[in-house]
C-alpha cells in the first residue's frame, strides 16, 4: 500500500518510495514480534515462538531505531507531512497486542486506518503534501476494509470469547457485527461514487466499485459461510484497488 500510494503521484522516484516501505516494513515487523510475544507468553495462545523475550525486546528496539533513521531521511527527503503520516505506524504495530486488538472498535479500525496511513505516507514521500484525491482513496479503502476485518473476526468468533478479545462480533454477536460490516461496505461505496460525482476521483472510479457491490449483492442473496465471504472480499479489494489505481493514473 506505501508503493500503492507512492503510484498515485504524478512522479515516481525510486528513493524516497524505498525508505517509506521499508519504514512500513518495519512498523509491520514490530507488530508481529509484539502479536508474537503476547500470544505465546502472556495469552498462551500460540504453541510455540522461536525467540526468547529478550531477542524480541532486542528485534523491537534495534527496529524501532532504524525506523527512526527513516524518519530522518524522509524528512529531508519528504518534508515533515510524510513523517507525520508514517511516524503513528510504529505506535499502532506496537500497540496492536494486547491493547487495541482487545477492543471493538480499535480492533476493527487500526488495520484499515494503518493501511490508510501507509498509502497517504507513500503518497506524500512523492509529494511532500497529500491532497484530497488521495484522502478519498485512504478513506474508500479504510471503510472496506474494516467491513472485512469484521468479517474476519466473525470467523475467529468462538476462539475470540475464550482468550478474551472484545472484538465487534464478540461485543455484538455475529449476526448483527455483519449488519454493520454490510453498512462499512455501502459507506465505502457510497464515498466513492461521491468522491467521483464531485470530480475528487475520475468518474471512472466508478468502476471500481462494481466489484465489491457484485460480491455484496451475491453475498446476500446466497450467503456463504463466513470464511468463504471473507476470502471474497479479499480477492474483491484486490480487484477493487487495481481498477480504482488505473482509474487515476491511466484513465483519469
Amino acid at each position: 500500500m506505501s508503493v500503492f500510494g507512492a503510484g498515485l503521484a504524478a512522479a515516481f522516484a525510486l528513493g524516497p518510495a524505498a525508505v517509506h516501505a521499508f519504514a512500513v516494513c518495519l512498523a509491520v515487523y514490530v507488530a508481529h514480534l509484539k502479536d508474537g510475544y503476547v500470544d505465546y507468553y502472556v495469552r498462551g495462545e500460540d504453541e510455540t515462538n522461536p525467540l526468547e523475550p529478550a531477542e524480541i525486546r532486542t528485534a523491537m528496539g534495534v527496529s524501532a531505531a532504524v525506523f527512526g533513521l527513516c524518519l530522518l531521511a524522509l524528512w529531508f527527503v519528504s518534508g515533515p507531512i510524510a513523517v507525520a503520516l508514517t511516524a503513528p505506524l510504529l505506535a499502532f504495530g506496537y500497540f496492536h497486542a494486547p491493547q487495541l486488538d482487545t477492543h471493538p472498535v480499535t480492533g476493527t479500525a487500526d488495520y484499515p486506518i494503518g493501511i490508510a496511513l501507509a498509502t497517504a505516507g507513500g503518497y506524500a514521500a512523492q509529494t511532500g503534501t497529500v491532497g484530497a484525491t488521495i484522502v478519498a482513496v485512504c478513506l474508500v479503502f479504510g471503510f472496506l476494509l474494516a467491513a472485512i476485518n469484521v468479517m474476519l473476526d466473525r470467523t475467529d468468533y468462538d476462539h475470540d470469547r475464550r482468550v478474551p478479545k472484545r472484538t465487534l462480533p464478540v461485543a455484538l454477536g455475529p449476526a448483527r457485527a455483519l449488519r454493520v460490516a454490510w453498512t462499512l461496505v455501502s459507506i465505502s461505496l457510497g464515498l466513492l461514487v461521491f468522491s467521483s460525482a464531485i470530480g475528487v476521483l475520475p468518474s471512472s472510479a466508478v468502476l471500481a466499485g462494481v466489484v465489491p457491490a457484485a460480491v455484496s449483492i451475491g453475498s446476500l442473496v446466497r450467503p456463504p459461510d463466513p470464511e468463504r465471504l471473507v476470502g471474497l472480499f479479499i480477492g474483491a479489494t484486490y480487484l477493487f484497488g487495481a481498477i480504482l489505481f488505473l482509474s487515476i493514473r491511466i484513465v483519469g
